[in-house]
């Protein structure tokens, strides 16, 4: 998720000199975070927070709300990809509007990832045993990452692209 936060930043760089954004990219990104994590990873985190709220109340309301903050994440991609699309289909949009969706969505989703990190991931791996991740396995839905399969080579080729030539220059 990061590398895909990455390349936004890259476009939004080129926005700030007065470049046009690849909006394949943007696109990208964006169908991606539309499908895998809203209906595959947040609906797997909530499996993990529900789980701690039965075994474990005080190390899950240490956690916070963290099915509000997924639906805040949803609303703020929604946004994102509104304003993107808008552009797309040569609507007039200001570019005050394009920067501050952009950066809420980049702001947003970085939280939300140190979050899990610092917070989520130490408390779960701590306080949930091996059947517990069993049953929240079993639960979950089953889904390659779309970003990995047949499909997705096609639709996420400017991405795909973007990431490798980034990786290339810093390896």
């Amino acid at each position: 998720m990061g590398q895909l936060l990455d390349a936004i930043e890259r476009q939004l760089a080129r926005f700030d000199r007065g470049e046009t954004p690849d909006y394949d990219i943007l696109q990208g990104v964006l169908d991606y975070c539309l499908t895998y994590p809203d209906l595959y990873h947040h609906p797997k985190e909530d499996l993990v927070y529900a789980r701690m709220q039965r075994r474990d109340p005080a190390s899950a309301e240490a956690l916070g709300d963290l099915q509000a903050e997924h639906r805040t994440l949803g609303e703020i991609t929604r946004r994102f990809a509104t304003t993107v699309r808008s552009i797309l289909q040569d609507l007039e949009v200001p570019r005050e509007t394009f920067d501050r969706t952009t950066r809420e969505f980049l702001d947003s989703y970085r939280a939300h990832i140190g979050m899990e990190e610092s917070v989520i991931f130490p408390v779960a791996e701590a306080g949930l045993t091996e059947a517990d991740w069993a049953s929240i396995e079993a639960e979950a839905k089953a889904q390659s990452d779309p970003l990995f399969t047949a499909k997705g080579e096609a639709q996420y080729a400017a991405l795909r692209a973007d990431i490798l030539a980034w990786a290339k220059e810093d390896g």
